[in-house]
């Protein structure tokens, strides 16, 4: 489990990106939780799955 971030730097335009519509108050995720952020810069919408990826 873990605590996404309140706010990720956008890939596209280095832009501050915050959650979008949702974030956990209450503590951290599930890992495989999907938090979707917006850009307030460029827009552009980031859906980061929470967790350590899955080995291969």
């Amino acid at each position: 489990m873990a605590m996404p971030d309140q706010e990720i730097t956008c890939v596209d335009c280095g832009g501050n990106c915050y959650p979008l519509g949702w974030y956990p108050e209450d503590g951290p995720v599930e890992d495989g939780t999907v938090i979707p952020y917006r850009c307030r810069d460029c827009l552009d919408r980031w859906d980061i799955v929470i967790g350590e990826p899955e080995p291969q």
